[in-house]
């Protein structure tokens, strides 16, 4: 039984050696501190070193902990870490948001601002950094009022690395120093690892060398307390990086067969294409190029496999930077690569700006709700002196009732009467002032920015605003917002009013619904006025970005060459079928490899997309076709059954001689509520039983 047929069985044995070795040096190292002094459940320590197994356990540990907000919260930060380890970024945002819910029933602050900064992670990751920065700056005010040294500094990290995101390697140096500061003497390895870590590579950008070395050696020095396999890789690639900005080929070498390790314990393809890479750059350096040449396309075969393109793109501008001169016509081949290579550093420095860019406009926009919040300042002050005013008043008849009695008492209140109005006049005139400064901001912001009352009805719009509802500002002022919303919007703007009324905050993604009837998404946010009289609204389109979101899952589903599903695709099946029945056929190719070693791989990628649209063409629509490896093949039959499955292999057999190339065939039904993994090994092992009795029987 191949180690290849039981991935899950060789990743068992390798965290029970990485396990087994981590202990020994704990071991060795007497008694070491705690990890941290962070409420943990045990799921989200395994998480670190079996991610999978950690998903696999969560449904039924959600379900022994139901009535419990504060463990549900603690095993949403499980699920979190694992999301981390996997790189799902969307899955840890999602994850990091419930756990910061149920820890706010539970009432445990310190899990609140956990769950905050988890999320705000996930939203960096995705390029999102408005909310990230918006989350960071609420786990701020939480730790404001329940102080916590450990969070304090993972808030700090969160900045740093956010500065990184962003270019702003200043900044991510001195966050990453305030986070360390903060930790004081507290051991708290892994923050204190990763906040070296942010250091090191702040100060490999800014040319401190020798301080990087530095700082990486008390990474690795506090990381070895710790069993983070993808955080010691980490330690690493910032090594290596540091090693080859020195020259030290020696030292990049022994970087990159670690990362190689801990990709290998891991099963980790994307550790294993930065160590093929590091040790192709190193080769590079060594002058041995044809070395480089096989590590480097190792490291870009690794990342395409994986989906992650700006990988990939890095290996492939060093591949043509560095080696095109081995090509034929080399001058031209150097003018073509070397102008891709200056375009594609154009977009990356144009990326950077528009983050940059990002970034202070964010600044900006914090700056101009400040001035709304004084403006609102300044109203409730006008109001409190009109009710003074109203007072005064009363006193003056109460005081002409007794004129007679008190005539120069009445004189001088009199006098005081008049300059109370001269001043009740000037203080109206500064409100009408400071109303139309008001208005000038809100109608001159760039953002879309508008008023509205608690029964949605727009109060002020800036233009922005009325140029994405495809209206006059003056048009728009008392018409509810909600006419220009989808139906199902309208509901959720609803919801969303109500929950503003109680909570004084709010946010939802709202379908907008243009004059012209083209839909955009919003992303609203609103927050109610001191008085609670009406509500300050902000919107941002973020119809484009969810479009590109869609296109990049339904790209990472889809096999690059067929078009067919890849292996991603019968998770998606899987939850589309649910409980119902379902039959696999299983096709291995015959003898593909000679195609490629006797016609080239150009005939046998031909053939491997001919025989995908051959075998789409025996399938119903609701069915699905997965390239599954190299030359093989999954048809899966939704609602199928053994008849269902006999009959499909009786036409693939029958028309075997039209296809492409010929085949082999096993297959499987579902077998009560069995997974589709388990069906699909079945049916491998019938294609090889059947394929085995061929060959015996000739």
């Amino acid at each position: 039984m191949s180690a290849r047929r039981h991935p899950s069985l060789l990743r068992c044995l390798l965290v029970g050696v990485w396990m087994a070795c981590a202990g020994l040096a704990f071991a060795s190292a007497g008694d070491a501190p705690p990890p941290d002094t962070l409420p943990r459940h045990p799921l989200e320590t395994l998480a670190l070193t079996d991610p999978e197994g950690v998903l696999a356990r969560l449904p039924a540990e959600r379900a022994a902990a139901a009535g419990d907000p504060r463990t549900l919260a603690l095993l949403e930060l499980a699920h979190a870490n694992a999301c981390r380890v996997m790189a799902d970024w969307n899955c840890q945002r999602a994850t990091g948001a419930t756990a910061s819910a149920a820890a706010e029933r539970a009432g445990d602050p310190v899990l609140q601002v956990r769950g905050l900064i988890i999320e705000a992670r996930g939203h960096i990751a995705l390029q999102d950094y408005t909310r990230g920065e918006q989350l960071l700056a609420s786990a701020q005010m939480l730790l404001a009022r329940s102080p916590n040294a450990e969070l304090a500094a993972d808030v700090f990290l969160a900045y740093s690395s956010l500065s990184e995101f962003i270019g702003k390697h200043e900044s991510g140096l001195r966050y990453a120093g305030l986070g360390l500061d903060a930790l004081d003497q507290l051991p708290a390895p892994l923050v204190r690892t990763r906040l070296l870590r942010n250091q090191a590579r702040a100060q490999t950008r800014l040319g401190q060398l020798a301080q990087a070395r530095q700082s990486l050696a008390d990474a690795r020095q506090v990381a070895s307390t710790v069993v983070d396999p993808k955080l010691h890789a980490e330690i690493e690639l910032e090594t290596a990086r540091v090693a080859r900005l020195a020259g030290d080929v020696v030292e990049q070498v022994r970087a990159g067969e670690r990362v190689l390790e801990l990709g290998r314990q891991l099963q980790n393809s994307q550790l294993g294409g930065l160590g093929e890479e590091v040790l192709g750059l190193a080769a590079l350096d060594a002058g041995d190029r044809p070395g480089a040449r096989k590590r480097l396309q190792a490291a870009a075969a690794a990342f395409r496999a994986l989906g992650l393109d700006r990988d990939e793109l890095r290996v492939t501008r060093q591949l043509l930077d560095r080696l095109i001169e081995d090509e034929a016509n080399p001058a031209i081949w150097r003018e073509l690569a070397q102008r891709f290579l200056s375009l594609e550093r154009e977009i990356a420095q144009t990326d950077r700006a528009k983050a940059a860019d990002d970034y202070e406009a964010r600044y900006k926009y914090a700056q101009q709700e400040l001035e709304v919040v004084r403006l609102e300042s300044e109203s409730a002050l006008a109001h409190e002196r009109a009710q003074s005013l109203a007072r005064s008043n009363r006193l003056s008849i109460w005081l002409t009732a007794c004129a007679l009695l008190l005539v120069a008492v009445l004189a001088v209140f009199f006098v005081h009467q008049r300059r109370t109005t001269r001043r009740l006049q000037r203080l109206l005139a500064e409100r009408r002032e400071s109303e139309a400064r008001a208005t000038d901001l809100l109608r001159l912001s760039r953002g879309m920015v508008f008023l509205h009352d608690l029964e949605g009805r727009l109060v002020m719009v800036n233009l922005a605003t009325a140029e994405a509802l495809g209206a006059l500002p003056e048009n728009l002022v008392g018409r509810a917002l909600a006419e220009y919303l989808a139906d199902a919007s309208r509901r959720e703007f609803e919801a969303s009013l109500q929950r503003l009324a109680q909570q004084r905050s709010e946010e939802a993604t709202l379908v907008v619904r243009r004059s012209d009837g083209d839909e955009r998404q919003w992303q609203y946010s609103g927050r109610l006025s001191d008085n609670g009289g009406y509500a300050i609204g902000h919107a941002v389109d973020i119809t484009e970005q969810r479009r590109e979101a869609e296109a990049l899952r339904d790209a990472s589903l889809h096999d690059a060459l067929t078009g067919a599903w890849n292996r991603r695709g019968i998770g998606e099946f899987e939850r589309r079928i649910g409980t119902r029945r379902w039959a696999v056929v299983n096709v291995d190719l015959d003898q593909f490899k000679q195609i490629n070693d006797s016609r080239g791989h150009d005939e046998g990628d031909r053939v491997l997309v001919a025989m995908t649209r051959y075998l789409e063409n025996q399938m119903r629509p609701e069915d699905a076709v997965i390239r599954s490896g190299g030359d093989e093949f999954l048809l899966l039959l939704a609602d199928g059954d053994s008849a269902a499955a006999q009959a499909l292999i009786g036409r693939l057999k029958a028309d075997m001689d039209a296809a492409p190339c010929r085949y082999s065939l096993g297959h499987a039904e579902r077998e009560g509520d069995e997974r589709l993994p388990d069906t699909l090994a079945r049916a491998d092992a019938d294609m090889y039983t059947r394929r085995r009795a061929a060959r015996e029987g000739r």
